[in-house]
């Protein structure tokens, strides 16, 4: 039986009665993911405590094992334990948070050369300048989604890693390509367009989603931030509401950059005596 001691049970505290449990049933890791249909690997890094695993995937375990699950709420402890496990990245969150601003600045600065490219009208952007301004986009936002693949990681979460890489990918192939057709003018300003707002749209759609379903263990906020990510993505994949969707996508991005700071300074990645519940503050 599990008492109620364990309610706040943290990793590595966690992986290691699993561990002590799967030995006491005279159990091998084999034999355990064999019957909770896991693969070794992750039962692995959870018993050595690298991952906080979801709650559905610790009551299998516990049923296995003859467990009582009744009494343990993992749903605050997934909450409250993300910074815990993003505690040796906290370089990463700073300056994930600290770029995201300078990103944000650059983004508009971004559309403000792009209107001018697209627009024979306003044309006369330098080359050089223009690349310059591309590069620094791309550069930024990496550094600023990159703690978002940070948080799957720790959260064992592949939809929110695949979702933050496949954005991360997307910016590069998308930069370089549109440096390419400013020089070489290879695609019609059309054709491009209409790519990148559909490509875009999938990924935000795709990362907005992943957020949203992160709502029950982390609250309030990444619901919120899921849903302006799909609301941002589908007007993407319309083209015809791309224009609206740059709004949604700066309340979207500004939301994430939000998110950061908070997780960087909850508890366990605070200095000093400060000391807050992550569960609370994304709530």
């Amino acid at each position: 039986m599990v008492n109620k001691t364990m309610y706040n049970m943290k990793q590595p505290e966690l992986g290691h009665k699993i561990q002590n449990w799967r030995k006491a049933q005279g159990l091998t890791q084999e034999e355990l993911v064999e019957k909770c249909n896991l693969n070794v690997r992750t039962l692995q890094r959870i018993e050595a405590g690298e991952v906080l695993p979801r709650s559905y995937t610790v009551k299998s375990i516990l049923e296995v094992l003859k467990v009582d699950f009744s009494e343990l709420n993992l749903k605050e402890d997934q909450k409250n334990q993300l910074s815990v496990l993003l505690e040796n990245r906290k370089s990463f969150l700073k300056w994930g948070a600290i770029v995201g601003i300078v990103y944000l600045c650059l983004s508009f600065v971004e559309g403000f050369m792009e209107i001018g490219f697209y627009d024979e009208n306003l044309s006369g952007i330098s080359g050089l300048n223009y690349s310059l301004v591309k590069i620094g986009v791309m550069l930024t936002f990496v550094v600023f989604y990159y703690p978002i693949y940070l948080m799957g990681k720790a959260l064992s979460d592949d939809f929110l890693k695949v979702s933050s890489l496949f954005l991360i990918t997307l910016i590069l192939i998308s930069n370089i390509n549109d440096i390419a057709v400013f020089y070489t003018n290879y695609l019609s300003v059309e054709v491009l367009l209409i790519l990148r707002s559909v490509m875009f749209g999938i990924g935000y759609i795709l990362i907005g989603t992943a957020f949203a379903l992160r709502q029950k263990s982390l609250g309030t906020l990444t619901l919120v931030t899921g849903i302006f990510g799909v609301v941002t993505g589908l007007g993407f994949v319309s083209i015809l509401l791309a224009v609206p969707a740059l709004f949604t996508l700066t309340v979207f991005e500004i939301l994430m950059l939000v998110m950061i700071f908070k997780v960087m300074n909850a508890d366990g990645l605070s200095e000093g005596n400060k000391k807050k519940d992550f569960s609370t503050a994304l709530s």
